[in-house]
């Protein structure tokens, strides 16, 4: 049992070590006594993952700083130089950008800064990813400003020239116009902006009630992004995650005042043997330690350990926004993938990695990928996705029915595979086949007279190491262009499998149905088959349209069936 140190009430960081002495996990606390307490407390509600970095922690190390801010820096410093693997690293917190007013001095400037540096009278708008939103927001905000004190009066006073340009009061004000811009509370800016243009057009100066039009427009544009969820001014984060091997995504969806005023993504590297539910805490504990922003509630599908109300839905409306917050962070996550591709630089890396990596003489123009999908021997199939010079090369991909092993045996499934495959002398050679599966795969395949045993190589799920036939183990660094290539292949054909098993299966299911319904011939069944595609989607039919479509004699015989 691990004796815990001495520690003080005062803010900091701290940090986990193994028996070795090599960090595990970097935290920050305003109370270290209390937070590094709670990880060893009998009440301490930790997931597997966590359980097991506590089981590791050997020695406790800590340094006290004066706020909150400075733990947050430092920090971040930390986990940068060190990875701990029990940290995340949130890639996108280094591109954050936050709109910053200083109302300590005379005539607040707008400002962009990427250090998030809280104080007495400072405002901090943000963080956002999106460097473009901040730069069309600063220019609209700049056209404000210039166009209350006029265009030349506004160039002096940035250049310095005279601050006495504007009076005090007068420009306070329009910052103050400003801040409530920021905050999304855009009516009472628009109504202001009205009052003056209709004065500026009742006074005949056309010129300027243009210029106040303009900026109402470009306001309501801005507005007009932000679509009305919820009838009721609920303000509230909704925080959705996919993950793949050490990448996970975050999306999170914004809604201020009932509307959906924000969405963002975040790229979140990690050790993969971690859990949703503990990237998205390493998350919440991050983002909402920098953020000018916090809603009232925090909305997940996890127990969140965070100072904010958090709920988990069970259904309605919250659940549909989570799901759609998935469906954005599943595309944002194959955007990236698909931009991975266009780089003729990374995948030439990769390519270059898994040859050196696997020292084979030969390029990698053309690797194979291998999977087997069933559920316990039923409806087996395997797949083979084609890579050409990093590429998929989906016009190369084939499917496999199995026909000749019985119940759940993937290895000798695979053997069946490969050996079909190879009997296709017509096929263009492989310069590398990957099983996937790891070294059972292997072994059971290599049984085969005609492999290629100087190209095949089976990679396991887990820590995605590699089997070769010589029985080396090789494994590509996380996060390499060679690594991600594999993981990606892969996927692929895990994906392609499991499309071609749950096809299989839905017709399979479908045809044994309608068998066993006497009255009900070929052509019929290819009818139904065709239209409808499942046995379910059958049943739950409207009768005038089955009617329409086989008569209502043969009609009858389904819905008594």
């Amino acid at each position: 049992m691990l004796k815990l140190p001495s520690i003080p009430n005062n803010a900091g960081i701290y940090q986990f070590l193994d028996k070795k002495r090599n960090i595990l996990y970097i935290g920050k606390a305003k109370n270290l006594k209390n937070r590094v307490r709670s990880y060893f407390s009998k009440n301490a509600d930790l997931s597997p993952t966590k359980q097991t970095m506590v089981n590791n922690i050997k020695h406790i190390k800590y340094t006290i700083v004066d706020n909150e801010t400075e733990a947050l820096l430092l920090e971040k410093t930390l986990i940068r130089k060190h990875q701990p693997p029990f940290n995340i690293d949130l890639k996108d917190d280094k591109y954050f950008l936050y709109i910053k007013i200083d109302l300590n001095d005379d005539y607040p400037k707008i400002q962009t800064t990427r250090e998030f540096r809280p104080g007495n009278r400072i405002k901090y708008f943000g963080p956002y990813t999106s460097s473009t939103t901040v730069h069309k927001t600063i220019k609209l905000i700049k056209k404000i400003i210039a166009g209350e004190i006029g265009w030349e009066q506004y160039w002096q006073y940035q250049n310095k020239l005279n601050k006495d340009i504007v009076s005090k009061t007068k420009y306070n004000a329009i910052i103050k116009q400003i801040i409530e811009l920021l905050k999304g509370h855009n009516a009472e800016v628009i109504e202001n902006l009205t009052i003056k243009m209709n004065t500026a057009s009742f006074e005949k100066n056309y010129e300027l009630a243009a210029i106040y039009r303009d900026y109402i427009l470009a306001i309501r544009n801005l507005k007009t992004k932000q679509r009305v969820v919820f009838n009721t001014k609920i303000n509230e984060d909704y925080l959705s995650i996919h993950s793949k091997s050490i990448v996970s995504i975050i999306n999170l969806f914004k809604i201020r005042e009932g509307k959906l005023i924000e969405q963002q993504n975040f790229t979140i590297n990690h050790n993969e043997e971690m859990k949703e539910v503990d990237i998205m805490n390493e998350f919440c504990e991050t983002y909402y330690a920098q953020t000018s922003d916090k809603p009232k509630t925090v909305i997940s599908n996890y127990k969140l350990n965070i100072d904010i109300k958090n709920i988990i839905p069970k259904k309605g409306d919250k659940v549909k926004l989570l799901k759609l917050g998935l469906t954005n962070a599943k595309d944002y996550a194959n955007k990236k993938l698909y931009s991975w591709e266009k780089d003729d630089t990374k995948i030439s890396k990769a390519l270059n990695q898994l040859q050196k990596g696997l020292n084979f003489k030969h390029k990698l123009n053309r690797i194979e990928t291998y999977d087997i999908s069933n559920i316990q021997g039923v409806y087996a199939v395997g797949s083979m996705v084609v890579f050409t010079k990093g590429r998929p090369n989906k016009s190369q991909y084939r499917k496999f029915k199995i026909k000749n092993v019985q119940g759940p045996d993937d290895h000798h499934m695979m053997q069946e595979v490969i050996q079909r495959r190879l009997s296709h002398k017509e096929w263009p050679k492989p310069d590398l086949i990957v099983l996937d599966g790891g070294k059972p795969q292997l072994s059971t395949v290599l049984q085969l007279k005609n492999v290629p045993k100087d190209r095949i190589v089976a990679l396991a799920k887990k820590e995605e190491l590699i089997y070769t036939p010589n029985k080396e183990i090789i494994k590509f660094k996380p996060g390499s262009n060679g690594y991600f290539l594999l993981q990606r292949m892969r996927d692929e054909a895990h994906r392609f499998a499991i499309g071609f098993y749950r096809k299989t299966h839905k017709s399979i299911s479908t045809s044994s149905q309608l068998d066993n319904i006497p009255g009900i011939g070929p052509k019929t069944k290819k009818l139904l088959k065709k239209e409808y595609g499942s046995w379910h989607n059958i049943k739950a039919a409207k009768t005038n349209d089955l009617i329409n479509l086989i008569g209502k004699y043969k009609t009858d015989i389904i819905l008594k069936t």
